[in-house]
């Protein structure tokens, strides 16, 4: 359990086992395996919280919550990414100027902008969905987004010369560990929404690509940073597809 137990305080602020006064390199790599599993959990505990939410407050509130939940129990630690990465993409003219801004952590105006929007979108984007569908949604939306990031610590080089704690998942983050939690995403993903599921997964896997393609580009490969935003992209992209998809647009 011990690749799991490091994924779950990686990617939560929750507790789970007794803290490591020494991490093994390899075993981080090794917990990307189970990112999505975490992410599933993570859902199941959203879902939870939504249906105590219901007993005692209208659904537009029970939506905000679950948004706010969310960032709680991860420590923001994705949106913070998000803005490090948009204010460095928006500010900077060179890779090294971007790497720089994305460095500083006091949030920009295009970092704080990109924040109100996106949970903003999570927001409207949940509360559109039917009911019914609501909690199988977040689970494939926490699922999938978690996968996304394994995808881009395989995939690309890390991006800064002198180093970072991205760089050490990189480095240690082997073929095994890619399959594992692709396959772990494509089960979950099917299960709960059948041939949509399929459909949602081969979505983020494209965007997961793109968004590798980009950044391989602007500053030669991926950070820390770039890894949260990616994960809040593919939230948001799981929720307003199956909104697409409910209403009609696909």
């Amino acid at each position: 359990m011990t690749g799991f137990l490091l994924a779950w305080k990686f990617l939560t602020i929750l507790p789970g086992g007794k803290k490591d006064t020494g991490i093994n390199p390899r075993d981080l790599g090794r917990s990307m395996s189970y990112y999505p599993l975490v992410g599933l959990l993570l859902g199941i505990l959203l879902w939870g919280a939504y249906g105590l939410f219901s007993q005692a407050f209208p659904r537009t509130l029970c939506d905000g919550l679950v948004i706010l939940l969310l960032a709680v129990i991860t420590g923001a630690l994705h949106l913070d990414g998000l803005a490090d990465t948009l204010d460095g993409m928006a500010a900077g003219k060179t890779a090294e100027e971007r790497l720089r801004i994305m460095r500083d952590h006091r949030v920009g105006t295009f970092g704080a902008v990109g924040l109100i929007l996106i949970l903003g979108m999570k927001f409207l984007a949940l509360n559109s969905l039917p009911e019914d569908v609501t909690g199988k949604t977040l689970l494939v939306a926490l699922t999938l987004s978690r996968w996304s990031m394994v995808q881009l610590t395989y995939r690309t080089p890390y991006a800064r010369p002198e180093g970072g704690l991205g760089k050490v998942f990189r480095e240690n983050v082997k073929k095994r560990e890619m399959v594992i939690a692709t396959f772990l995403s494509l089960i979950i993903a099917l299960f709960l929404l059948r041939f949509w599921g399929a459909v949602l997964w081969l979505a983020v896997g494209v965007s997961a690509l793109g968004i590798q393609l980009l950044f391989q580009k602007k500053i030669g490969g991926i950070t820390g940073d770039i890894l949260g935003a990616a994960n809040e992209t593919h939230e948001l992209l799981v929720l307003l597809m199956v909104s697409g998809i409910f209403h009609g647009f696909f």
